[in-house]
């Protein structure tokens, strides 16, 4: 459900384990104009009366005062949505609380561990619950809670609040047997929750107009794709049907077809992979992945996003997602701005319909290869640390060492060869890897690799040291204590063993780039409501935050962004904070001191 949209039917609390009292607001209550209608807003007849309930100025003059209460701890699970829904109504809550969902992720992110209510009520207490579709139905008959008789709520309701109070000291077990967990969640996770919640409530405004002269533009492209594709296969068909697109690749053009997979219905597999394989091979190769790349940007974002825009308030109000990923990372939803495609100029340009409110500028901020800082800090390398001290251009510094030349007489592609390596080997990258992404012989791109690992030993070290511990320890952990379990690793073998390895690799890196973020956010939301500014922060993605700021406060504030991002933790190397300002997401400026 969408906590920026969700209307208040009723309210759950208990304050004694085996209680549970539900406040009934707006049963049978039409939606106001404007509000998600249901198939019984369309039905004449009235629901039956309900019995009393209460209206909402008595509930909030109830129930404010505890939820202010900075002596009374409020529990709740997935408290972001609670806090977010009863903060629309008039109820905003106040520290302290306690997420039990957040809690149970903390303490355990193994691969297939649920956090839902629900599982976790049948996991630690053995209790099943009732499930919500008994109660609004399912799929197409699904109804909305306000039509859903009171006798029937209050129970379900009432369990809710019980089963949360019943799971706390379930969940807080394994956090406490680790104090470092139990700081992160303190300390990071909790405080992030009014972070993210009031990010979603502000949203961003979305230009529209742009994206239509996006989709024009793009539906123009994939027309002339379309009819070149035809011209070079020398034959119409539907560039849709894996079938039909296999018999002219394979068939009527003749391409190899050695090691590839047939589908169910027996012909060769077209996916993304395969094409990327044949790349070279014919021109329609590179035609067909230009073709898909334009289809999902027009289906996923230019034609789709219009109609995530919140007619209330004219803006888009991403959902945050704190439990999704294991190392840490925020990931979002309606819309996922994490998949944005940054690396093509077409993908870029969805970033310009993304708009400041009138009378104010969008500020960007971004860490700058913040995970190889992360990683010269963790492995203690003296060649990666002096680059980064003497704020050299890393990459060109790199190809220098392993090139043996001056720095000044590395070009582009050498640049680029390095680059791919420093962001490659932290996602654990094969010499096979480095040579398909530069066009190096495997020759070439071992012995580059050999010779990265000679002038920084550090990195090597980093990586057994590792693999070492998540084999050992069955699990591994960021510089904050952030934990990823890797209990099954030693049975693991193949592939799926170097794939796991590469995770484990990763998760310390990424995973302290996630924690420093969070500190960040949590530092500047508190900041700028200390010193009294207006600006807000509207969007987290990778290692980038917007804010927007009245035109009056974009200097100081962009000023501060650095400076609190910069010093949200302390590395041995600087963490450097590129700030842009513009009036939308793409065309902005520099900003320097």
């Amino acid at each position: 459900t969408d906590e920026v949209r969700a209307r208040l039917v009723g309210i759950a609390i208990t304050h004694t384990v085996g209680e549970g009292c539900y406040i009934p607001l707006t049963h049978g209550q039409p939606a106001p104009m404007g509000g998600q209608k249901t198939l019984f807003d369309l039905v004449d007849t009235p629901p039956a009366a309900e019995p009393v309930q209460l209206d909402l100025p008595t509930v909030q003059a109830e129930l404010a005062p505890i939820l202010q209460d900075p002596a009374i701890t409020k529990y709740m699970h997935n408290a972001k949505f609670d806090m977010t829904v009863l903060e629309r109504h008039g109820l905003p809550i106040a520290p302290p609380i306690f997420d039990t969902m957040i809690a149970s992720w903390l303490g355990n992110n193994a691969e297939g561990a649920r956090h839902g209510l629900k599982d976790l009520v049948k996991e630690k207490l053995h209790i099943q619950m009732t499930e919500i579709s008994e109660l609004i139905g399912k799929g197409k008959k699904q109804g909305t809670m306000d039509r859903v008789s009171i006798e029937k709520v209050t129970p379900y309701a009432a369990a809710d609040v019980d089963m949360t109070l019943r799971l706390v000291e379930h969940v807080k077990k394994p956090l406490e047997e680790v104090p470092a967990l139990m700081e992160i969640f303190q300390k990071l996770e909790l405080p992030l929750i009014f972070v993210l919640k009031d990010m979603e409530l502000a949203g961003i405004r979305l230009d529209v107009d742009v994206l239509k002269q996006m989709s024009a533009q793009l539906q123009g492209r994939l027309a002339e794709l379309e009819q070149e594709i035809h011209h070079q296969a020398g034959v119409s068909f539907n560039l849709n049907s894996t079938q039909q697109l296999s018999d002219v690749l394979f068939g009527r053009l003749g391409l190899p077809t050695a090691g590839l997979k047939k589908t169910k219905s027996g012909h060769y597999s077209t996916a993304a992979g395969v094409l990327e394989s044949l790349r070279g091979q014919h021109p329609i190769i590179e035609l067909m992945l230009e073709h898909r790349t334009v289809a999902k940007l027009l289906n996923t974002y230019v034609d789709a996003l219009p109609s995530l825009v919140n007619p209330e308030t004219g803006r888009i109000h991403t959902n945050y997602n704190q439990i999704g990923i294991s190392t840490g990372r925020l990931s979002s939803s309606n819309p996922n701005l994490q998949n944005i495609p940054i690396r093509t100029e077409q993908g870029r340009e969805i970033r310009r319909a993304f708009v400041a409110e009138a009378g104010h500028r969008l500020i960007s901020a971004d860490y700058s290869q913040v995970e190889l800082r992360i990683l010269a800090h963790i492995a203690q390398d003296e060649g990666l640390l002096n680059a980064f001290a003497n704020d050299e251009d890393i990459h060109a510094s790199t190809a220098a060492a392993v090139l043996g030349i001056p720095i000044e007489q590395v070009d582009k592609y050498q640049r680029r060869i390095a680059k791919t390596v420093n962001f490659g080997l932290i996602y654990g990258q094969t010499a096979y890897g480095l040579a398909r992404s530069t066009g190096m012989s495997r020759e070439e791109a071992r012995a580059f690799i050999e010779t990265y690992f000679e002038k920084y030993p550090g990195i090597r070290r980093y990586i057994e040291e590792t693999k070492k511990k998540a084999l050992e320890q069955g699990y591994v952990e960021t510089l904050l204590g952030r934990r990823r379990d890797f209990s099954g690793l030693g049975q693991l073998s193949g592939p799926r063993r170097n794939a796991a390895e590469r995770e484990a690799i990763n998760m310390p890196i990424q995973g302290t780039a996630a924690d420093i973020m969070k500190l960040a956010m949590i530092n500047l939301h508190r900041r700028l409501r200390e010193e009294g500014y207006h600006s807000r922060i509207l969007l987290q993605v990778h290692d980038e935050l917007v804010l927007e700021a009245p035109e009056a406060e974009v200097h100081p504030v962009a000023a501060l962004t650095r400076e609190v991002m910069a010093n949200a933790y302390r590395l041995r190397v600087p963490l450097k904070v590129d700030v842009e300002i513009g009036q939308n997401w793409l065309d902005m400026e520099k900003f320097s001191l």
